[in-house]
């Protein structure tokens, strides 16, 4: 179990907004503090004996929570995280299996990931592991399955793909006035309606092969 509490975290106001679309450097604000609350159970080998497989597979479930405490001085302009004056809450449920490979269970690995997050959920850090961004700020559901195979003490190889699919919009976005989550089927009626100037991310997707050497 871990409790982690964030002070004074950064995000845009009103008039940064407007001065980043003209152009001119947006200046950050402190928009508020927040809670983060994260529960996990991990197994490693299911059962007792039962086979040699079951012996070395890793399997987790995780359950994380989030909870803004806002700068709310009663202006909407000027306050607020994720779009709102009040405090909102986020979970997340993260769900994994490690496993050796069928066909060279000796030396290769595969797993399987799930994780889906609420219209609130608001993850840790930045920190992102694809390219379109972190799959477990997805506000939605990401897919992951992945191979790692030894090939030397060394030296290994690796390939993935993650699917992430969108509900709301904002997954891993600053705090402040303009970080309210949007389901991704109004927004895209807003841009049908000419409401809004773009149209919303609904999926995105990472594939990649690595070679790591372990010193």
């Amino acid at each position: 179990m871990n409790y982690a509490k964030a002070w004074n975290l950064i995000g845009f106001d009103r008039q940064s907004l407007v001065d980043y679309q003209n152009n001119i450097a947006p200046e950050f604000k402190d928009s508020g503090d927040m809670d983060f609350a994260t529960i996990l159970f991990k197994t490693e080998g299911i059962g007792n004996g039962i086979s040699d497989y079951l012996d070395n597979t890793i399997a987790f479930a995780s359950f994380a929570a989030s909870r803004t405490n806002p700068n709310a001085n009663g202006n909407p302009m000027t306050s607020g995280m994720l779009g709102s004056q009040d405090s909102e809450t986020g979970t997340s449920v993260w769900l994994g299996v490690n496993a050796p490979c069928p066909l060279t269970p000796d030396d290769a690995k595969i797993g399987f990931e799930w994780n889906k997050g609420s219209k609130y959920w608001r993850s840790m850090t930045y920190a992102e592991d694809t390219y379109a961004g972190s799959k477990i700020a997805t506000r939605g559901q990401a897919w992951e399955v992945y191979r790692t195979q030894k090939l030397t003490e060394a030296l290994s190889f690796g390939v993935s793909y993650v699917l992430m699919q969108y509900d709301y919009t904002g997954s891993n976005s600053f705090f402040g006035y303009d970080g309210k989550p949007v389901s991704i089927t109004d927004a895209e009626a807003d841009y049908q309606a000419g409401l809004s100037s773009s149209s919303p991310v609904k999926e995105a997707q990472d594939v990649r092969a690595y070679m790591r050497y372990k010193f």
